[in-house]
């Protein structure tokens, strides 16, 4: 079943606009967190939140079943218990999302055209009876599960299997249409505790330490009863002119590195800082990094070259959009963003992910059943090394309704830092649609500014 986004009218209206002819960062401007739309004073009860993902989780099991077991080719898909997640996302719950039955299998068997596909709960000893009675001719599994069918089924149905992880990975990264539209508010939550975190009414420049400011977005998200599964990560870029003013180990500085924690360091003025944080919020984890500038005692605005700096990994962000599109390979869209990068004068780094999910479920003795999981292609990586090479072409395609991270970076040297490389780094949710790629909750543009 081919499935649309169902985004708001406002959304629909700034998509319309896009152009591919001019990525100047403009061209895919949309409204998130420096413009708030009040999106963190709207966060719903933990009650509702599940009583929505188990309506989506409905959803996909009834559509996104099908579409996956014909995409692969197979008329019978069968489900080890030990297949988490996907076996915990499949099996039957009520619709607070309490799950009853403890199967040994779950069998999904297309009777084909407008009849669906039926399923069944398996329990022990019964497999081979229910598989013989259907005759199915491709019997779908994933990799790890094809050794305990082949012994339950025996050599003659085990001539019919079809091993593969495209069926598991299928179901799991798509999205219903209400999960996406939904996915813009969780966004623009997580957009506005950062833009609440990078501010004067949290940051004292000069007084205030990186430590501070992690913890206090982990208050910040149990105040508002939101989860989060990380540690949030604050770092510091400083100019070479503005460090013999400090007596600070450099190595907190450093850009050759992935962002870390354990150097608690005072945010001073003229320093770059970014987050990299996600809340869990209706099942699906956000992750994203922005950015900010502490202004010098006699600036009122953020440096030009910094500016630029800024624009540049926007203008990356732009060529990825421009590359995405449904059916393509990963590993040709990261290469065409490459390239097109490269041809624009930029010197990017892409090290995408698919974005994380949160299934949250529970048991009849009131134990819960969480498992977090990501599926789907990675974008690129090798994030440490100055030139991100090329991919081997194809790669896993990209399908409409599923989300990623899209992590980047850009290196600028920045005039007012006496040539020094600035490496401004975004992680962006992004949603792939039918009409092309959409930032969720819009993305960040231009600075937060620290005063």
């Amino acid at each position: 079943m081919k499935s649309t986004i169902a985004l708001s009218a406002t959304f629909l209206a700034l998509a319309a606009c896009f152009s591919t002819d001019n990525l100047s960062a403009q061209e895919f401007d949309q409204p998130f967190g420096i413009e708030s739309l009040g999106d963190i004073d709207n966060i719903a009860p933990i009650r509702q939140q599940i009583l929505k993902e188990e309506e989506w989780l409905r959803w996909r099991k009834e559509n996104i079943v099908p579409e996956v077991m014909r995409r692969v080719g197979v008329d019978m898909w069968l489900i080890s218990r030990n297949e988490r997640p996907l076996y915990y996302s499949l099996v039957p719950a009520n619709y607070e999302g309490l799950v009853n039955t403890r199967s040994a299998a779950l069998v999904f068997y297309d009777r084909g055209g407008d009849e669906g596909v039926e399923e069944i709960i398996v329990g022990r000893g019964d497999l081979a009876e229910i598989v013989s009675s259907r005759d199915p001719q491709k019997i779908g599994m994933g990799e790890n599960a094809s050794g305990r069918f082949t012994e339950s089924l025996g050599s003659e149905l085990a001539s019919r299997f079809v091993v593969t992880d495209d069926l598991r990975t299928g179901f799991l990264e798509k999205r219903s249409p209400d999960e996406i539209s939904t996915f813009h508010h969780a966004a623009r939550v997580a957009y506005d505790i950062i833009g609440e975190a990078f501010s004067n009414a949290v940051i004292v420049p000069d007084v205030t330490t990186t430590d501070d400011v992690n913890w206090w977005i982990r208050q910040r998200y149990r105040e508002l009863g939101l989860e989060t599964s990380d540690h949030p990560t604050i770092t510091i870029q400083r100019s070479n002119l503005e460090r013999p003013k400090y007596a600070e180990d450099d190595e907190h500085f450093r850009i050759d590195v992935r962002p870390r924690n354990g150097y608690n360091k005072i945010i001073r003025r003229g320093d770059v800082i970014a987050c990299d944080t996600g809340i869990i919020y209706y099942g699906w984890g956000t992750d994203t990094q922005q950015n900010a500038y502490v202004l010098l005692e006699d600036e009122t605005d953020v440096p030009h070259g910094l500016k630029v700096a800024f624009d540049n990994t926007n203008r990356l962000q732009n060529h990825i959009a421009a590359a995405f599109e449904v059916g393509k390979g990963a590993n040709d869209i990261v290469n065409d963003s490459l390239l097109a990068a490269r041809a624009d004068g930029l010197r990017p780094f892409i090290y995408g992910h698919p974005l994380p999910y949160y299934l949250r479920r529970y048991s009849s003795n009131g134990g819960f059943i969480r498992v977090r999981y990501g599926a789907g292609p990675g974008l690129g990586g090798n994030e440490l090394l100055e030139d991100s090479p090329l991919w081997p072409p194809g790669g896993y395609p990209v399908y409409a309704n599923t989300t990623y991270a899209m992590e980047i970076h850009t290196m600028t040297a920045v005039p007012e830092w006496g040539g020094q490389d600035v490496r401004v780094t975004m992680e962006q949710n992004v949603v792939m649609t039918d009409d092309g790629l959409k930032f969720l909750g819009g993305r960040q543009t231009e600075w937060y500014v620290i005063r």
